[in-house]
């Protein structure tokens, strides 16, 4: 996608951002991408709420970004328990492995890699980690030079 055109669509698209084909978009307005981050191929990204995507973010095909879930509540129907909306940060010079799913509440910040076919839950992790897993936690942290 040209950027003059996402530039449109998005909350922010900087310069050199790469969105790959076959990309599934929901609310792209508040979609907020970095300089020279991709999207890659198949990927999809529900924005409900805000999705900051940091600088120099690689982004590998099928990753799954949301950040709208089902309530769980203990005596309603899932059906009638309504959802909850949370943003999800992803920090400057993050790799996310194919087939990452992000979940609402997620902060990836700087220089962290998630793992290929990760579950990311809503919460925050150190920098410089590799995270992997279901659920994903770290699993070490990464020299950052």
């Amino acid at each position: 996608m040209k950027n003059r055109t996402a530039k449109r669509f998005f909350g922010r698209c900087m310069i050199d951002s790469n969105i790959r084909p076959k990309v599934t978009l929901r609310n792209s307005h508040n979609i907020y991408l970095g300089a020279k981050s991709s999207i890659g191929d198949k990927s999809r990204i529900i924005a409900t709420e805000r999705v900051e995507i940091g600088d120099g973010v690689l982004m590998a095909p099928e990753v799954v970004i949301l950040t709208e879930n089902h309530r769980i509540a203990t005596k309603a129907k899932i059906l009638d328990s309504g959802t909850e909306k949370k943003s999800v940060t992803i920090g400057d010079d993050v790799w996310i492995g194919t087939r990452a799913i992000i979940l609402p509440g997620a902060d990836i910040p700087d220089g962290c890699i998630v793992a290929a076919g990760a579950v990311v839950p809503g919460k925050t992790y150190p920098a410089y980690s590799v995270i992997g897993g279901v659920p994903a936690k770290v699993i070490r942290q990464r020299r950052y030079e």
